[in-house]
């Protein structure tokens, strides 16, 4: 191989070869220029990975014109100076390409659905979100080219056409599939950290009162089926509302009058038994039994459809500005007005936090089922008072009528 001083001048003199060649620096041993069949020359460094007779390697630095000469120097001494250090540019540059090719965002996305969505009580909307709104924008890319700004870009236009809630939850999603990728060092941090929520979000603090309730109730018996069900269920369990829609019949214990909820189940991935009071048996009495799912039309398949169902409860319930969830905090909400004590109540929410917290929360380990069966019972015969005084007002106002 020929050896030359390495100018610009020289560099622009260096005619074209029939075969790769490389012109090395006198200067600088290991630093090149290799000049193709068709002009082109490239600045290269070689070095062998370790002493005499080790293996060679080859770093290509870029092409000239790109790169001048004082750069492709300095880009040398850089690799001259990570081999004194024991690493190998090249190798890692390879490695780099490599991963590249493998990493990319639609495979992993596929990944996280199958591993960890999945168990998601929301799979089926969070899988959809996801492949729609991050797999379409970012599906062949590699996660190594994510930044920043691609995070940004998605949360905006999503906020833009109208939906901040739905921002909000897209970042929250998209957060914890690049905690994922950082756990299974595919990444060493996230790219949406710092990124801010696009909306403000307010906690909901609505309860219904004993007057909303038994109207809402007495809908909900009006409307009957599954729906109807579901919604007394919600009011006298306190449970999520997908644990209830979900339930199935090998759940539900009619002898122990007690529904337990496996793991898989649960929000917080904790196993979880709930008392059922007189009240909640009678619901269940009204359900389809011989099926799997105790709330359902077929039998065959949880319930679906809550929107039009919902908004059939308000029309005849008049009561508006409420949603499913609310029932679990009136719940909850009135047995504290019971008198039942705030880590009986967390219990029978399956709260992962509750009350008792720290190093208590550490050796406490007793679960309070006499309590939360007192609490369910006293909780389930108040809803039936306020049923019936309801009942025998609305029948002294027809008598009086």
């Amino acid at each position: 191989m020929p050896q030359v001083k390495l100018t610009k001048s020289a560099i622009d003199a260096l005619p074209t070869p029939s075969h790769d060649l490389v012109y090395w620096d006198l200067g600088c041993p290991g630093f090149g220029v290799k000049v193709t069949p068709k002009g082109r020359k490239v600045f290269v460094v070689m070095y062998r990975t370790a002493g005499s007779g080790s293996r060679l390697r080859k770093y290509t630095i870029g092409p000239y014109g790109r790169v001048t000469l004082n750069q492709a120097r300095v880009a040398a001494q850089k690799v001259f100076a990570a081999k004194l250090e024991g690493r190998d540019l090249a190798a890692e540059k390879a490695a780099s390409r490599r991963r590249i090719v493998a990493d990319r965002v639609e495979d992993l996305l596929e990944a996280f659905i199958a591993q960890h969505v999945s168990q998601n009580r929301s799979a089926r909307e969070i899988s959809r979100m996801l492949r729609r709104e991050v797999g379409a924008v970012w599906g062949s890319r590699s996660i190594h080219e994510i930044s920043k700004r691609d995070v940004i870009a998605i949360v905006n236009s999503i906020e833009q056409r109208g939906a901040p809630i739905a921002a909000n939850k897209m970042l929250k999603t998209i957060k914890t599939f690049f905690r994922w990728c950082v756990g299974r060092a595919l990444l060493d941090r996230s790219p949406a950290d710092g990124v801010p929520l696009p909306a403000k979000q307010v906690a909901r603090d609505r309860v219904l009162s004993d007057d909303e309730l038994v109207r809402v109730i007495l809908a909900a018996r009006q409307l009957g089926g599954p729906y109807g069900n579901i919604v007394e269920m919600l009011a006298l369990t306190g449970q999520r509302r997908e644990e209830v829609a979900r339930c199935t019949w090998d759940e539900i214990n009619l002898t122990t009058r007690t529904w337990r909820l496996p793991s898989e189940r649960t929000k917080n991935g904790k196993a979880h038994e709930i008392y059922l009071s007189d009240q909640a048996v009678a619901v269940l009495a009204r359900a389809t039994t011989g099926t799997k799912f105790v709330f359902s039309k077929t039998g065959a398949f949880a319930f679906q459809g809550f929107g039009p169902a919902k908004d059939e409860i308000d029309k005849l319930s008049d009561v508006t500005g409420w949603r499913l969830h609310d029932l679990r905090r009136t719940c909850v909400s009135g047995m504290a007005r019971l008198g039942v004590a705030p880590h009986v109540a967390d219990k029978i929410l399956n709260h992962q936090t509750g009350t008792i917290s720290g190093v208590a929360a550490v050796y406490q380990r007793h679960d309070f089922l006499a309590e939360r069966k007192a609490a369910l019972e006293l909780w389930g015969a108040h809803v039936a008072t306020i049923i019936d005084d309801a009942r025998l007002v609305s029948a002294r106002d027809r008598r009086a009528a």
